[in-house]
């Protein structure tokens, strides 16, 4: 795992750190019809704002994909496994998830903070950012290792904000990294130059699934 604010580079894990990581919520939504995307994304807002009130609460920041319409990511981070689960498990969640049901498709996921570089997982001011989403080849420890190396450098760059890597719990081979920057110029002068070419080309070397998503953030709380 690695941690260091200010894009100096990863570093190993402490003994015990796995214990230690942050717990995250994912749920993804797939609109049937964008025309109710007003409602949904106020069905979202809401429950932003009730999760605020929940005891273990870290961040959140609700996602609209540009690439695929319609399609939507909401990330909450958890002080503990035992307050993800009493919230996920509760009735008003369930019902709120009937809601949303009727609305669009919903993927509910849960994952493990892996590495974390720069500010924090406190997007909801970050205006741009890009998904990225990996099923390594090898070794896993080598392969978070490689994706925090390729991602740190983009911390230099004006306008980043920090960049994370989240290890599904379900799933432990699949990998959501998240990339964000304060600005859409500063977002395409990093995406659209040689550092990012390199670290895709070294992504897809490591990885026997990857794939970019941009987004934009649409909600949340640091």
């Amino acid at each position: 795992m690695w941690n260091v604010p200010g894009g100096e580079g990863p570093s190993p894990a402490a003994p015990g750190a796995e214990r230690g990581r942050q717990v995250a919520s994912v749920l993804g939504f797939v609109l049937g019809d964008e025309r109710g995307a007003e409602e949904f994304e106020g069905e979202l807002a809401r429950q932003v704002q009730d999760w605020n009130l929940l005891k273990g609460i870290g961040s959140q920041v609700v996602l609209r994909s540009l690439d695929r319409p319609g399609a939507y990511l909401h990330l909450a981070f958890w002080q503990s496994p035992e307050h993800l689960f009493g919230v996920v498990r509760s009735d008003a969640a369930c019902a709120r998830l009937d809601r949303f049901g009727k609305l669009a498709a919903v993927e509910p996921g849960q994952a493990v903070t892996v590495g974390l570089l720069g500010g924090g997982p406190a997007l909801a001011g970050a205006a741009h950012a890009l998904l990225v989403r990996v099923t390594p080849a090898g070794p896993a420890a080598a392969f978070e290792a490689q994706f925090g190396a390729l991602a740190g450098p983009f911390l230099y760059d004006p306008g980043c904000g920090g960049c994370l890597l989240l290890r599904y719990t379900v799933e432990p081979r699949a990998y959501l990294g998240l990339i964000w920057w304060h600005g859409a110029t500063a977002y395409d002068t990093a995406t659209r130059g040689d550092r990012f070419l390199e670290c895709e080309r070294r992504l897809r070397h490591l990885a026997s699934g990857l794939a970019f998503e941009r987004v934009r953030t649409v909600g949340g709380r640091s």
